[in-house]
Formats: C-alpha cells, sequence, structure tokens
C-alpha cells in the first residue's frame, strides 16, 4: 500500500509542476490540482483503511483458527495418551526360566507379559534377553508397569550402536514399542566389529601380562583419551586374544558394548571442560609449571561452553606432544542394564510424558507476538513456538543437533530449553548426575533412565541424586 501512495503522489506533483492550463468552463475547479490531490488522498485513506480493516479480519480468522488447530491438537493428544498409555497389571512376581525354543519365548512375552507383538525372527538369545530384563523391571513394580505394545528386531544403521530403545512419540505407530538390535545377537557381525574394535593394522590395542596386572599398550580414543579397562574387562579382552573362538555370543556381545559404551563415556570429559582442566591442573602440575601454563579459571568461568572447549583442546595439544593423556575407565557393562534403562524410558513418559507434551499446545501468545515483534540484534526471532516441550526432558547432548545449538548458540538454547540448559550447564548438577553415569549428564531423561536402572539393578544411590531424581519426578518403585 505504501507504494501505491508515492505514485499517486508522483503523479499529482507532476499535474502541477506542468502548469496545464484550463478553461474555467471546463474547469469548474479553479485549484484543480489541489483538489484532486485532496480527493485522491483521501480515496487512498478509505482504501488504506479498509486494506486495515480487511487484514485484522484476516488477523482475527488466522488467530481463531490458530486457537482452534491448538484446541483440536490438545485434544487428539489427550485423546491419543487415552487410548494408547495403559498400565498393565501383571503378577507381583514372575519366575522367570530362560526358554528352550523361540516359540516358547514369544509364547512368555506375549500371554505372561501381555505384549501383543513380536517380530517372529527374533532369536532364542534376543528373547531370552528381553524377557529376563521386562520380568526385572515387571517385579521390582510389583506388576504395575508400562510395558512395551510390541518387541521388534532389527538391524538399524551399523553407526547406531543401540543395544535397545524405545519409541516415545505418542504420535508415532510405534508409539510404545521396544526395538532389539539383531547385530548384537549376530556371530558375523560382532566378530567384524571386535576386530576393528580390539585391532589395528593386526597389532593388538589392549596387551596384558599373564598376571593381568600390567597394561602394555592403552589406545587413544578421541585423540586425546587413554582408555583404561577395569579388572572384569581386562579378563575378557585376555581371552578374546588368546581364543577368539572360545567366547560364547553373549560373551562377545558383553565385550564390543562395554568398549563401545565406554567411547561415548569418555567423551564426557569435553561436556565440561572446566573440571577437566581443574583435573588437569592437579595431575600435570609440574609439567604446567615448567612450561609456565597458568588457568584463570575466573575468565574461562565468564566464557561460553564453545571457547571453554577450544581451550582445553588447546591445552590438550600441548599435553599430547609430551605423550600426556586423558584417562578414562572402562568396565564391563551388563547388557540387562539396557534394558531397564529403556524401561525407564517408557515408566518416565507414562507419568510425564502427557503433561509436557499437552504444554506445548498452552503458549502465550501475547509473549509470543512481542518476540516476533522484537528482534534480537541478530534480527533472529527467538520465538518459542514450534519449540517440542519434550526435548526439554528428552533430550540429549550426545545427539548433534543439541550439542551444536550448545555451542554455537548457547542463549537461543537456554531460551528454547532452560531446564535443558540448566542440567548440562550447573556445576553441582552435572557432578550430582555424574555419580550416576557420565551418560546421565547427557540430559535430564537420560539421567532418570540411567538412575532407574540402577534401581532395578537394586544398587545404591546416594541420597542427594535421589533427591535430584524426585525434583525431576523420576518413576518411583512401590
Amino acid at each position: 500500500m505504501p507504494i501505491e501512495a508515492a505514485k499517486l503522489n508522483q503523479t499529482n506533483t507532476a499535474s502541477a509542476d506542468n502548469k496545464i492550463n484550463v478553461q474555467p468552463k471546463t474547469n469548474p475547479y479553479p485549484n484543480d490540482s489541489v483538489e484532486l490531490s485532496e480527493k485522491k488522498d483521501k480515496v487512498l485513506d478509505k482504501t488504506i483503511k479498509n486494506s486495515l480493516i480487511s487484514c485484522g479480519g484476516c488477523l482475527a480468522a488466522l488467530t481463531a483458527m490458530g486457537v482452534f488447530f491448538i484446541k483440536h491438537q490438545g485434544n487428539r493428544i489427550k485423546k491419543l495418551y487415552d487410548e494408547k498409555l495403559v498400565i498393565r497389571n501383571l503378577k507381583e512376581k514372575i519366575d522367570f526360566t530362560e526358554a528352550k525354543t523361540v516359540e516358547d519365548g514369544i509364547k512368555f512375552a506375549k500371554e505372561v507379559l501381555g505384549i501383543k507383538e513380536i517380530d517372529t525372527d527374533i532369536t532364542l538369545d534376543a528373547i531370552n534377553y528381553a524377557n529376563k530384563g521386562l520380568v526385572d523391571v515387571s517385579n521390582a513394580n510389583k506388576g504395575k508397569v508400562f510395558m512395551p505394545y510390541a518387541l521388534r528386531f532389527k538391524a538399524p544403521d551399523k553407526k547406531n550402536e543401540y543395544l535397545a530403545a524405545v519409541e516415545i512419540d505418542i504420535n508415532s505407530s510405534e508409539f510404545g514399542n521396544m526395538y532389539i538390535n539383531k547385530h548384537f545377537f549376530d556371530i558375523n557381525y560382532l566378530d567384524e566389529r571386535l576386530e576393528k574394535q580390539l585391532f589395528a593394522d593386526k597389532k593388538a590395542l589392549f596387551s596384558f601380562s599373564e598376571d593381568l596386572k600390567t597394561i602394555n599398550h592403552v589406545p587413544v580414543w578421541d585423540k586425546f583419551i587413554y582408555a583404561i579397562p577395569g579388572k572384569d574387562l581386562i579378563k575378557l579382552i585376555d581371552k578374546y586374544y588368546k581364543d577368539a573362538a572360545s567366547l560364547s555370543v553373549e560373551e562377545k556381545r558383553n565385550l564390543f558394548y562395554s568398549l563401545s559404551y565406554g567411547k561415548d563415556n569418555a567423551r564426557r570429559l569435553f561436556r565440561n571442560p572446566i573440571d577437566t582442566l581443574k583435573a588437569i591442573e592437579k595431575s600435570e602440575k609440574e609439567y604446567l609449571e615448567k612450561e609456565k601454563v597458568k588457568f584463570d579459571f575466573d575468565d574461562l568461568e565468564k566464557k561460553d561452553y564453545k571457547k571453554q572447549k577450544e581451550f582445553l583442546i588447546s591445552i590438550l595439544e600441548k599435553l599430547k606432544k609430551q605423550d600426556v593423556y586423558l584417562e578414562s575407565k572402562v568396565d564391563l557393562f551388563n547388557p540387562l542394564k539396557t534394558i531397564y534403562h529403556e524401561m525407564g524410558h517408557l515408566q518416565d513418559a507414562a507419568k510425564n510424558l502427557k503433561e509436557l507434551d499437552l504444554k506445548q499446545w498452552k503458549f502465550d501468545w501475547k509473549a509470543e507476538w512481542n518476540s516476533i515483534k522484537n528482534k534480537n540484534k541478530n534480527k533472529e526471532n527467538t520465538s518459542r513456538i514450534g519449540v517440542k516441550e519434550v526435548d526439554n526432558r528428552w533430550g540429549t547432548i550426545a545427539k548433534n543437533h543439541f550439542e551444536e545449538l550448545l555451542n554455537n548458540n548457547p542463549d537461543k538454547f537456554k531460551k528454547y530449553y532452560p531446564d535443558f540448559y540448566d542440567f548440562v550447564n550447573d556445576k553441582v548438577i552435572q557432578q550430582t548426575v555424574g555419580k550416576v553415569s557420565s551418560y546421565a549428564q547427557t540430559g535430564i531423561g537420560e539421567f532418570i533412565a540411567d538412575t532407574y536402572a540402577k534401581m532395578i539393578g537394586k544398587q545404591t544411590i546416594p541420597d542427594d541424586v535421589m533427591q535430584l531424581y524426585r525434583k525431576y519426578k523420576g518413576p518411583e518403585l512401590p
């Protein structure tokens, strides 16, 4: 509309400047150019007014549609939860015995655990593994549990090394399903991956003395990290080197998953650069004094995560030249903990997901509109429309898009996911969560699931961990 106004004014001005002579008989208005300009301005004002009324009508209509859509979505989501999220009442105490055949294992899962669908190509090893883990969780809950709807035996991308996973998106037709990674039950796959994990150019990455006390060589992970295997893992690695064929599928699965899980854990050293630098200052004091390297922690505290990490890497590069590396202990991993962990996600979802999912359909429209109008200095819209509330709880910094957002735009991360941001940046929270596991430090949902797994495994949990667990409304055992 402003463009049209400019065109009209230019036309009027041209008529006056050209001083076109008009005879009185044909022109009843001596000041024709002025009168025409005023009339055109009045027409213009009316047009603008009508347009604004029209836009206002559109805005009102769009707002009404938006309100209707949000209400509809909220009702739809609520209905989905009411239909799909069902807590089962199984026997308080279920006795588990390993099945002798796949058919018996599937029958047990369906008739005793109430799982409706099980992929028929699942192996005996896999169905016994799943059933044992699910029985443990059910018994810990005295039979009142959100049990998976289906057990899927799936081969994901080789880069995805999960042993088991669950679907908690209520909109998905797969909601409530548990996936068992068939790669971990395939001896050929395990042999191939172990070969790459434990050998490099036909040379052993790990080798030990006969008494298993001396580690002759330890692999470097992520350039700066030595993996230090625990005693039980050392025994299994040593057995593998002596005669790989003597290991059962279960032993190979345990070995491979322990190494894969340990590598992810090692990366925790980069998630809290300040704490890692403090550990370096303590352990490498002599070297740092010799090289006159000092850490100004007050200044580092003021910097964002990206700058802190860059500084840490610069120090690690210097240490690497001196053949000094960070150390990360790797223990033998119990695969049943994965079932406990994933069931922790399902029980957490059963307790909290509905409320969080519905929350995203209750926007403060005034705040959103102000956010859209008042863009920040980078001209970036900081509106939270479209942000999933569930990601604030179930997001994990181990996923690239969250880590990139935190590294590249921490203010935006904090705006979108305030609870998630505080969780991964608060030192006290991270230290408390670190008592559970390094993976628990990657997100609220992972902390809940890992703590739940420890509860199912009847492990001792520190009081401060349980206080934080309850703060986040983690699922309790009866």
